[in-house]
């Protein structure tokens, strides 16, 4: 996206601002907690829990039932190398995997059906605005991660020059607010979206551990990559559920298969203790980079960090962005009020002018409490976005 930074302000009620609206994911089915036919964005809760296996088969029965989504056709041998490697490596998603065979009267490793995924509404590829705030900035002592999430309106087809069918949803307009709570793993509470089974664009686990991915817009390629592993939407999953602190998330990407299908992507971890880092890769997969917090606001928008650094910058979208939110933190001086901190992500919001994009939401995790507040992008009328006020869920103590 090349949009400039601008000061926004959300058409919220009073009432929103001051998180004054809440609702806690409910067990069993899925609710829709903001949203309507006539908006551009349903919202929808759902809490799983069971056996991994068993949250697969929930989560196959969701697909079915909101988006239509059925068997999905294998690639032969590479759905068996990806289901070789999560057996391996990721077993959480490896038993979800064999639940939704399961649902589907399928050999979850027979290459024919691929059970690895459970793909809606199509497409990936985000622009977004990420701060972390250890919690020795933050005056309650909190840490905090917030992030805009910034992106397209248009269907998956339009966005990749291809025929939308009629009544084809946007890609990014079902969203889901999940709360997973496997027996055997940790549980979680994430923003979904792309793909119900594995997918996570920004989320926290019961350990305090948060992540959030970003688009790599300065990228030097873009051209798609494969193989088994880690994608975009999966690496944010995969930490929460294999990650008890971020130095076990270093370790663990320091050699995670991986690879991009749409857009190259780099992510924001941290956990409650203050420890932060930006996971980046080269476009070719060749090299990682680690780029830590060092107990201060980190920033990540859409170039790499690595290779820009956070001073000196060039012109342009993502640089635009960094710096004002580095302008932002600094007038603050000192330590920041919870407000401030969600206030802050707003002066880089997608303005309204934007005819073909929106902030699609703003989250603030607060890593101590395990607390979601988030608000989601409605529409537009009058020239302003109509947005949810912010929605609060809880990951709750076991």
């Amino acid at each position: 996206m090349r949009i400039h930074a601008v000061t926004v302000t959300f058409a919220l009620s009073t009432a929103s601002l001051l998180f004054a609206t809440a609702c806690t994911p409910g067990g069993g089915p899925d609710k829709v907690v903001a949203g309507a036919a006539s908006d551009f964005m349903i919202v929808r809760s759902l809490r799983v829990e069971g056996t991994q296996e068993e949250i697969g088969q929930q989560l196959g029965r969701i697909a079915s039932k909101n988006h239509g989504v059925d068997k999905l056709e294998g690639e032969g041998a590479p759905t068996t190398a990806r289901l070789d490697w999560l057996k391996a490596n990721w077993p959480e998603q490896y038993r979800r995997s064999q639940g939704l065979a399961r649902l589907w009267k399928v050999s979850g490793s027979d290459g024919k059906t691929d059970t690895t995924e459970l793909p809606y509404d199509m497409g990936f590829a985000p622009a977004c605005s990420t701060v972390f705030y250890p919690g020795s900035s933050v005056k309650n002592g909190h840490a905090m991660l917030s992030r805009n999430y910034d992106f397209s309106l248009a269907t998956y087809a339009e966005l990749t020059g291809r025929k939308a069918k009629p009544g084809q949803r946007a890609m990014t307009a079902d969203p889901y607010v999940i709360e997973s709570r496997p027996k055997d793993g940790y549980a979680s509470l994430y923003v979904c979206a792309y793909d119900l089974l594995a997918g996570c664009i920004d989320g926290i686990n019961e350990k305090g551990v948060a992540v959030a991915l970003l688009a790599d817009d300065m990228a030097e390629s873009h051209v798609p990559t494969t193989g088994p592993g880690l994608t975009e939407v999966t690496l944010t999953r995969f930490v929460l559920d294999r990650c008890a602190s971020a130095k076990e998330a270093r370790k663990l990407l320091e050699s995670a298969a991986y690879h991009y299908s749409f857009v190259p992507c780099h992510y924001m971890v941290c956990d409650a203790s203050g420890d932060s880092f930006i996971w980046e890769i080269s476009p070719d997969l060749k090299q990682r980079w680690m780029v830590p917090g060092e107990g201060k606001p980190q920033i990540v928008t859409n170039h790499r960090v690595s290779k820009y650094g956070t001073a000196k910058l060039p012109d342009g979208n993502s640089f635009d962005r960094f710096r004002r939110l580095q302008q932002e933190i600094a007038k603050k001086g000192g330590l920041l009020t919870p407000d401030e901190v969600r206030e802050t992500n707003l002066c880089v919001a997608v303005p309204p002018v934007a005819a073909q994009a929106a902030t699609l939401w703003h989250s603030v995790y607060d890593l101590k409490e395990r607390t979601l507040k988030v608000s989601f992008f409605l529409g537009r009328e009058d020239g302003k976005d109509r947005r949810t006020p912010y929605l609060e869920f809880r990951l709750a103590e076991r």
